[in-house]
C-alpha cells in the first residue's frame, strides 16, 4: 500500500516539474516601466552645494546622480533641449538658435514665437515623442521646448503649450502642471512618456547672477518641486512603475560688468563695419553669427580674427569639431563666440544680464545636473559625467522603443541602470523553485501517508 502512495507522488512531482512555465527567450521582455523627462532650465551643476536641497539629495540616495553633463554648444535653450529630444549634436538636427530668421528679409522672431515654425524644428530629425507614438506607445510634453511644431505631420499626442506671456517662475503654476501631468496624464490616461520644462531657475540666474541670494531661493523652490512631483508619484501609486530623469539644458555664468573689464563692441573694432554685413545675429549673449556681404568675407574676418582678447572668430567650416557646430546650411559664414563673463554688443551695449549662457560646452560653468530615479535604475551611485546626446538611446531603452539615428551611445549611461537577469537565469531559478516546491511537497505527503499508514498498522494491532 505504501508503495503504490509513493509511485503516485512520485508521478505528481514530475508533472509539476514538467508544467513549470518556461519563459520566451525570443518573445517580449517584461512590462515596460513608464518615463518621465524633467528640465529645469538653467540649472548648474553645482547649484545645490551652496544651498539646503533635501529633496534633490534623497532623490540622489534613492537613485543615481551624475557629477554633471555636458551639453551641446551652443549652450542655449532650444538647440540644447533638441539634443535631448533627439540624441543629435546642433549640426546634425539643425535647431541651431533661440530664434529662427530670414537673411534674405531680415526677419527674426524671438524664442515664443520660434516655437510654432514648423519647418525650424522638423529638420529631418524626430524628437523621442513622435518615435515612441510610432511604435505604440502614448506621448504627451508641457512646455518643453519643440512641443508646439508638428514633425512629418505628426505632433506630439497630448500637449500644452505654455501661453505668449508666461510667468516661468509661479509655484502655483508648477503644482497645476505637475497635477495635470502626474494625475491627468500618467494616471487616467496611462501615457507611456512624458517631457515636462520648467524655466526656472534660467531667468533668475540671468535676472540677478548665479551667485545671487535669489538665484539660491530659486533653488530651493525648485527642491521643493522635486519634493512634490515625487509625492504624487507615490499619491497616484506609480512609484514602482515610473522612471524620472532631471536635467537641464546649460548652467550659467557671471557676466563682468561695470567697467571692470574691455566689452566687446563689434562697431567699435578697426576695420570692422556692419556695412560689410549683410545679416547678424548678435546682440543675444555670448555667441553670434554673421553673413557678410558678397565678396567682403575676408576682409570681415580678417577685422574681427584677434581684435579683443575675449574673443573666438571663425569661419564656419574652421570650426573645433569638438563642438559639432559647422556642418550646417543654416550656420552662417562666420560665428563669433566669446570667453566667460563677456558678451557680444553689436553697435553699443544693449545688453545687461547678470548672468549669461551661450559659452563653450566645456566651460564648468556651463554644465547641467542630472539625477535620475525609478525602478530600472540603481540606488544611491554617484555616476561619472558624461554628454547631454547620450540621454536619448537612453531614454529610448527604458521605453523598449527602436531610436532613430542618433550621436549617442546607450554605452555611457547603462552602468547607472538596475543589472537585467538574463531569460536562461530566469528560467533555471523558476524550475529551481518549481522543482523544490514539488520535491518538498512530495516529501510533506510521503511523511503523512507513512504515518498515517503506521498509525493504521498500530490500530489493527491494538484491536486484534
Amino acid at each position: 500500500m505504501l508503495l503504490h502512495y509513493i509511485a503516485v507522488l512520485c508521478l505528481i512531482g514530475n508533472f509539476l516539474c514538467g508544467a513549470a512555465p518556461q519563459r520566451d527567450n525570443t518573445g517580449p521582455g517584461p512590462t515596460r516601466n513608464k518615463l518621465l523627462l524633467i528640465s529645469f532650465d538653467g540649472f548648474r551643476w553645482d547649484y545645490d552645494q551652496d544651498v539646503d536641497t533635501p529633496n534633490l539629495d534623497k532623490m540622489a540616495r534613492d537613485g543615481v546622480k551624475a557629477e554633471y553633463v555636458t551639453p551641446p554648444f551652443l549652450t542655449i535653450t532650444s538647440p540644447a533641449h533638441f539634443t535631448l529630444l533627439s540624441g543629435r549634436y546642433i549640426e546634425n538636427h539643425g535647431v541651431i538658435h533661440n530664434m529662427w530668421f530670414n537673411t534674405t528679409t531680415q526677419e527674426k522672431k524671438q524664442y515664443y514665437m520660434t516655437q510654432f515654425v514648423d519647418s525650424y524644428w522638423d529638420n529631418g530629425s524626430l524628437p523621442i515623442w513622435i518615435t515612441a507614438q510610432r511604435q505604440g506607445l502614448k506621448a504627451g510634453s508641457l512646455h518643453f521646448p519643440g512641443t508646439a511644431a508638428t514633425y512629418k505631420g505628426e505632433t506630439v499626442g497630448v500637449r500644452q503649450v505654455e501661453p505668449r506671456f508666461y510667468d516661468y517662475s509661479n509655484e502655483t503654476d508648477w503644482k497645476l502642471n505637475i497635477n495635470k501631468v502626474i494625475g491627468e496624464w500618467f494616471h487616467q490616461q496611462d501615457l507611456d512618456f512624458v517631457s515636462l520644462y520648467f524655466g526656472e531657475p534660467d531667468l533668475t540666474g540671468h535676472k540677478y547672477g548665479p551667485d545671487s541670494p535669489e538665484r539660491r531661493k530659486m533653488v530651493q523652490q525648485v527642491d521643493r518641486t522635486v519634493g512634490y512631483i515625487r509625492d504624487k508619484i507615490q499619491d497616484y501609486g506609480l512609484t514602482d512603475k515610473l522612471n524620472i530623469i532631471i536635467t537641464a539644458d546649460h548652467g550659467m555664468s557671471t557676466v563682468l560688468q561695470d567697467g571692470l573689464v574691455e566689452e566687446i563692441i563689434l562697431s567699435k573694432i578697426p576695420g570692422f563695419s556692419f556695412k560689410d554685413i549683410k545679416f547678424h545675429l548678435v546682440d543675444y549673449g555670448p555667441a553670434g553669427m554673421l553673413l557678410p556681404k558678397e565678396g567682403m568675407l575676408e576682409k570681415v574676418y580678417k577685422a574681427l580674427k584677434g581684435s579683443h582678447p575675449h574673443l573666438h572668430v571663425y569661419k564656419k567650416e574652421e570650426m573645433p569639431a569638438r563642438l559639432h557646430y559647422s556642418n550646417h546650411p543654416r550656420l552662417l559664414p562666420i560665428i563669433l563666440f566669446a570667453d566667460p563673463g563677456y558678451v557680444i554688443n553689436g553697435f553699443f551695449p544693449v545688453q545687461f544680464h547678470k548672468g549669461e549662457h551661450g559659452f563653450d560646452n566645456q566651460v564648468m560653468d556651463m554644465k547641467p545636473f542630472f539625477r535620475v530615479v525609478g525602478p530600472d535604475f540603481q540606488k544611491n551611485l554617484v555616476f561619472r559625467s558624461f554628454e547631454t546626446v547620450h540621454v536619448y538611446p537612453l531614454m529610448c531603452h527604458l521605453l523598449g522603443i527602436n531610436p532613430e539615428i542618433n550621436d549617442g551611445h546607450l554605452d555611457n549611461t547603462k552602468d547607472m541602470l538596475v543589472p537585467k537577469k538574463n531569460n536562461n537565469e530566469i528560467n533555471a531559478q523558476l524550475q529551481a523553485i518549481v522543482g523544490l516546491s514539488a520535491v518538498t511537497g512530495f516529501l510533506v505527503l510521503v511523511f503523512i501517508v507513512t504515518t498515517s499508514y503506521v498509525w493504521c498498522k498500530r490500530s489493527r494491532a491494538e484491536r486484534r
